[in-house]
C-alpha cells in the first residue's frame, strides 16, 4: 500500500477548485489507482489502474454528435511488460433533435471488445447478463451494439451481444444474445422498468465430449418500481460492493447535487431466469434450473446527512448463474438442499462541504448462499458460495455462519482535478477455512481465524 499512500500525500497538495458545472468538455482524461488489501494479517494484496479517455465531436449535422469511451487496465506479466485489458470500451452516435429536452436523446452504441457495460438490473449485488456467454480458454471476446431511447416520460432499449463458441464438431460457431427492456414514469418520481434477456450459450461440453447435443438456453426477466423525491443522492462509499462493476472507477467521483435539502429515494427489484443445464440425476437430460435476486434500496438525504440502506436475495443458482452450473453446465442436484444468501446492510456519512470531504461508517450482516456436498464428495459437508467459481469447504457437520462487515469510509473531493476514496474494514467471517493434511495424510478443510482487518483506497486524477 506504499504506492497508494505516495499518491495521496501528492493529491492532498492540490488546491481546491470550483465545483460549478462548466459547458460538457469535449474530452477528459483519468487515470485510477486501486489498492486494496482484504486481510492485513495474510498475503493477498492486489493493486490496479485504470485508464480512460472520454470523447465527444461537435455537432456532425443538426442533433447529431459522435462520443466515444476508452478505459482499459493497465497490467504487467511476468517479465514486467506491459499488458491492456479492456474495460468497456464503446464508440457511440448520438441523436437530439432542437426540440427535445436536455436528457433526451436517441443513441447507438458498439461495443468491439468486451460488452459487461450492457446488463440488466439496476442495484450492483444483483445485476446479471454482463456476461452473457461462458467465459473460459477458449472463449471470444464479447462485442455488442446498443440502441437506446431516451425521453422525458419513458425510454427502451434493445441490444445485442454476440460471441464464437465451440460447437459439437469441436468447430467453432457465433452465437448471439437479445436484450431488451423499457421504463415509464407514471407520476412524478415514479417509475417502472422491465427488462429481459434470451441467449444461446452453446452447448454443454461435457456431453458433447460424448456425442450428445445439449444447447445451453437461458432466459429471464427483471422488474423494477423506483420512487423519488428530490435530487439524487448517489452510491454510499462501499468499494468492495461495486468491485466487478466496469464503472467503478467512474460512478464515485460522478459530481452530486448540493448537499442542501432533502431527498429521498425508495426502489424494489427482482429477477427470474432460467437456464437448460445438465439433469444431474443422468440419462444425457437437461433440466431448467431457475435462478431469483431481489434487491430493496432506500436512501435519504437530509442536508448533509446521507442515509442508506440496503438488503438483497440471491439463490445459489443466480450467484453461479454464469458458471454456468456447478460442476460447470449442470444444475444442482436435488439433494444439494441449495439456500439463497440474504444480505442487509445500513450506511451513514456526512457531507464537509469547506474540506470536500465526506466521512462515513456501515455495516452489513449477511447469511451467505449455500449447498451441500453429495454423496460423491461425502454427505454431510457444506459448500459455500462468495460468488463465481468461489466457494468455502466446510468440515464434517458444520453449517454456514452469519457474516458481520463495519467500515469506515471516506471520500475526499479535489474538485474536478482529483480525487480520493478509501475505507478500513473489519470482517467477521466464521466460513473462512483452509485444507491442512490430517493425521493419515489427507487434506481436509478447517476453520481459520473468522476476523480480519484490511484496507482499500482509490485514487484518481482527471485531466
Amino acid at each position: 500500500m506504499s504506492s497508494a499512500l505516495l499518491m495521496l500525500s501528492l493529491l492532498s497538495t492540490v488546491p481546491q477548485v470550483s465545483e460549478s458545472p462548466p459547458e460538457a468538455p469535449s474530452w477528459q482524461a483519468r487515470l485510477s489507482f486501486l489498492g486494496s488489501d482484504p486481510n492485513v494479517d495474510r498475503s493477498g494484496s492486489t493493486t490496479s489502474w485504470n485508464a480512460a479517455l472520454d470523447a465527444r465531436s461537435p455537432e456532425l449535422t443538426a442533433g447529431l454528435r459522435a462520443e466515444a469511451e476508452l478505459s482499459f487496465f493497465v497490467v504487467g506479466n511476468s517479465v514486467q511488460a506491459m499488458g491492456f485489458t479492456d474495460n468497456g470500451s464503446n464508440f457511440r452516435l448520438r441523436y437530439r433533435p432542437a426540440t427535445w429536452a436536455p436528457d433526451e436523446s436517441l443513441a447507438l452504441s458498439v461495443f468491439p471488445l468486451s460488452s459487461t457495460r450492457v446488463y440488466l438490473g439496476s442495484v450492483y449485488p444483483v445485476t446479471w447478463g454482463r456476461d452473457a456467454f461462458p467465459s473460459g480458454p477458449s472463449s471470444s471476446s464479447e462485442p455488442a451494439v446498443e440502441l437506446r431511447l431516451a425521453r422525458q416520460r419513458w425510454a427502451a432499449f434493445v441490444a445485442l451481444k454476440s460471441a464464437e463458441l465451440p460447437t459439437l464438431e469441436l468447430d467453432r460457431a457465433r452465437h448471439y444474445a437479445v436484450l431488451a427492456g423499457g421504463q415509464v414514469e407514471l407520476s412524478p418520481g415514479l417509475r417502472v422498468e422491465l427488462e429481459g434477456m434470451y441467449v444461446d450459450r452453446g452447448d454443454s461440453p461435457g456431453l458433447a465430449a460424448m456425442g450428445r447435443e445439449l444447447s445451453v438456453i437461458l432466459r429471464g426477466g427483471s422488474a423494477r418500481v423506483f420512487w423519488s423525491r428530490g435530487e439524487p443522492i448517489g452510491d454510499n462509499v462501499d468499494l468492495s460492493l461495486f468491485q466487478g462493476d466496469p464503472a467503478f472507477f467512474e460512478r464515485f467521483f460522478t459530481p452530486s447535487a448540493s448537499s442542501t435539502g432533502v431527498s429521498a429515494s425508495l426502489s424494489l427489484e427482482g429477477s427470474l431466469i432460467s437456464q437448460d443445464l445438465e439433469n444431474p440425476a443422468g440419462g444425457f437430460g437437461k433440466l431448467a434450473e431457475t435462478s431469483q435476486a431481489a434487491a430493496l434500496d432506500g436512501r435519504l438525504r437530509l442536508g448533509a446527512w446521507r442515509f442508506h440502506a440496503l438488503a438483497w436475495f440471491r439463490t445459489a443458482s443466480f450467484l453461479q448463474l454464469d458458471g454456468p452450473g456447478f460442476p460447470p453446465f449442470m444444475a444442482f442436484p436435488r439433494d444439494a438442499d441449495p439456500r439463497a444468501e440474504v444480505t442487509g446492510s445500513l450506511g451513514v456519512d456526512y457531507h464537509l462541504a469547506d474540506w470536500g470531504l465526506t466521512p462515513g461508517l456501515l455495516a452489513r450482516v449477511s447469511m451467505p448462499a449455500a449447498f451441500r456436498t453429495t454423496a460423491a464428495l461425502g454427505v454431510g459437508r457444506v459448500f459455500v458460495v462468495q460468488g463465481r467459481n468461489q466457494f468455502q469447504l466446510l468440515p464434517v457437520g458444520e453449517e454456514r455462519a452469519r457474516v458481520l462487515t463495519l467500515k469506515a469510509t471516506a471520500r475526499w473531493d479535489l474538485g474536478r482535478v482529483a480525487g480520493v476514496v478509501g475505507e478500513i474494514s473489519y470482517v467477521n467471517d466464521p466460513n473462512q477455512t483452509e485444507f491442512r493434511d490430517d493425521v493419515t495424510g489427507v487434506a481436509e478443510p478447517v476453520f481459520i481465524k473468522a476476523s480480519a482487518w484490511g484496507a482499500t483506497v482509490m485514487l484518481q486524477a482527471r485531466f
